[in-house]
């Protein structure tokens, strides 16, 4: 009996390692097929991002943090502020793909990210940055930025001018009508002061005369 037992236990391993089924995960070596709905580590389109902060405002934990990547495009996002994601104290609620009104994060499949210390798993958009563009295309499109900027800056300046000149030129006929109306007040303003001392001296002279007729 107790060799049908030993024999029965050596025969099932045999059989199970002949038919060539997976009894084990071969993880880390080989990764197990994700589903298509897996909140893995976030993936950043650097190419696309706004820097809006839309996600580190919305996000329940506050393991989101705007910080300086050079990669991105200075033409949508001016201050090159793109997500840092600590995932200590991440969820993967989603929260922050949703609230995106651009798009440019998303929720990838990798979900490794051990490490020896804290600041390990703080991934920056260095390492989350799917698409980036490279030096040479971020040094063109600087200089695409400050040609737009110059270009804005002057036709500004030249609507202030034209404002300006045309404000200049409503005030002076008002100021030319309000001179001739000066000039013709004291004029209006004499006529009734000499009258008035014409009158009073012919009314004295009125007084005078029934005086001496009656004296006479």
């Amino acid at each position: 009996m107790l060799k049908r037992n030993m024999i029965k236990n050596f025969s099932w391993p045999l059989k199970t390692a002949t038919r060539e089924i997976e009894i084990t995960r071969l993880y880390p070596e080989v990764m197990m097929e994700l589903p298509a709905a897996e909140r893995g580590i976030h993936e950043l389109d650097a190419t696309t991002c706004i820097g809006c902060a839309s996600c580190a405002r919305i996000c329940p934990n506050s393991c989101i943090e705007m910080v300086h990547f050079k990669f991105g495009n200075p033409l949508k996002n001016k201050k090159m502020q793109f997500p840092q994601i600590d995932y200590g104290r991440c969820m993967f609620c989603g929260l922050c793909v949703d609230e995106c009104p651009v798009e440019c994060l998303t929720m990838g499949k990798k979900v490794t990210m051990a490490g020896w210390e804290r600041k390990d798993i703080v991934k920056s958009p260095d390492f989350l940055a799917t698409k980036r563009f490279s030096d040479k295309e971020v040094k063109d499109l600087e200089a695409e930025a400050k040609r737009i900027a110059a270009e804005k800056a002057a036709a500004k300046k030249a609507a202030a001018k034209d404002g300006a000149a045309k404000e200049g030129a409503a005030k002076k006929p008002t100021k030319e009508g309000a001179s001739v109306a000066e000039k013709k007040k004291p004029e209006a303003k004499a006529k009734p002061e000499e009258g008035s001392a014409a009158s009073e001296t012919k009314k004295e002279e009125s007084k005078a005369e029934p005086k001496e007729g009656g004296a006479s």
